[in-house]
């Protein structure tokens, strides 16, 4: 490492802090998140770096220094600006904004629709769960939390940089997505519908989680082909979107299906 800056107040410091601030960059905080993303194809472009790295800490560094990032040494002051976390980690890399098309996810059996859903934590748990059960990507609509902010990336287990993800899609154009793709659009409801029994084989699939205050969108409920709930206690007016997505991807999910039977 060449270069080093020991100033928070440094004007290339203040522009990452901003680009960071702003979700223009996607921040790796930690060694592990940074081999997550190199694992999955994304190389940052610059990784801040302490003088005194762990031996894991300063091989994830080598690691993304060859494969092109720029490595700067600095002090614990500037990692701290760089940081939304109490205990700064030893590292943080500054990448891209992954993106992806829906033509990539051309093909998918299963793909999730997201509709405006705005606690970053659900939206990262919610990629952890695609992950685990086999969706093949997740297509956002505006006002969705980005899955690559620093608390939904925590919260996805890295999940949100090896799982598809489209951004932005508007809520009329996912729906003549999925009529062009020949898929079912199902949507979770928590007030009515079917059991998730009736979407076991159902393929290709886009199941629609609606936000936490307000549900699906009206162009959303409007295409629906299904509705799907979860039973629940009288008690009990609804679930968590994160927590309600994955029992129904484990419904979904082709062992639990076998075992069923």
């Amino acid at each position: 490492m060449s270069l080093r800056i020991d100033s928070p107040t440094n004007p290339r410091i203040a522009a990452a802090a901003r680009a960071a601030r702003e979700g223009a960059v996607v921040v790796l905080e930690g060694s592990r998140t940074l081999v997550d993303a190199l694992e999955a194809g994304l190389v940052p472009d610059v990784v801040f770096a302490a003088a005194d790295l762990t031996p894991a800490d300063a091989l994830a560094v080598d690691r993304a220094g060859r494969a092109g990032a720029e490595i700067v040494e600095v002090s614990g002051r500037v990692l701290a600006r760089l940081s939304d976390l109490e205990s700064t980690r030893a590292l943080v890399a500054l990448a891209p904004v992954p993106s992806s098309s829906l033509a990539a996810l051309a093909g998918a059996r299963l793909v999730l629709l997201l509709d405006g859903l705005q606690d970053p934590a659900n939206v990262g748990a919610i990629l952890r769960a695609a992950e685990a059960f086999g969706a093949g990507g997740v297509v956002l609509t505006p006002g969705t939390a980005s899955p690559f902010s620093p608390k939904a990336l925590r919260a996805s287990a890295g999940s949100a940089l090896r799982v598809p993800v489209v951004k932005n899609v508007l809520s009329t154009d996912a729906v003549k997505w999925v009529r062009a793709t020949g898929a079912t659009l199902a949507g979770a409801d928590a007030h009515g519908g079917r059991e998730p029994d009736v979407l076991r084989g159902v393929a290709p699939l886009v199941l629609a989680i609606g936000s936490e205050g307000h549900g699906l969108s009206a162009p959303i409920v409007e295409g629906l082909d299904l509705r799907v709930r979860i039973p629940l206690s009288p008690r009990v007016e609804s679930l968590n979107a994160a927590v309600a997505t994955g029992i129904l991807l484990y419904a979904l999910s082709p062992k639990t299906s076998a075992e069923k039977r």
